[in-house]
């Protein structure tokens, strides 16, 4: 994957990451299509969507480098 394509996702993601915070803290149910774009595993709960935003974040720097 190139580094352009690498910061875009991480782009996209640290966006996500942000709404989804937004989102936990104003106690917005978590609708089960929110994570849609990134797994296919069905999350039920803001924290579990957090968790692998931060997750697919830190794996992207670490392919980055930083």
């Amino acid at each position: 994957m190139s580094e352009e394509n690498l910061r875009e996702r991480l782009a996209y993601f640290e966006g996500r990451l942000r709404e989804a915070q937004t989102k936990l803290a104003a106690k917005e149910p978590h609708p089960r299509t929110f994570d849609a774009g990134y797994t296919t595993e069905i999350l039920k709960t803001w924290g579990e969507s957090i968790a692998m935003l931060k997750d697919r974040i830190a794996g992207i720097k670490k392919q980055l480098g930083a």
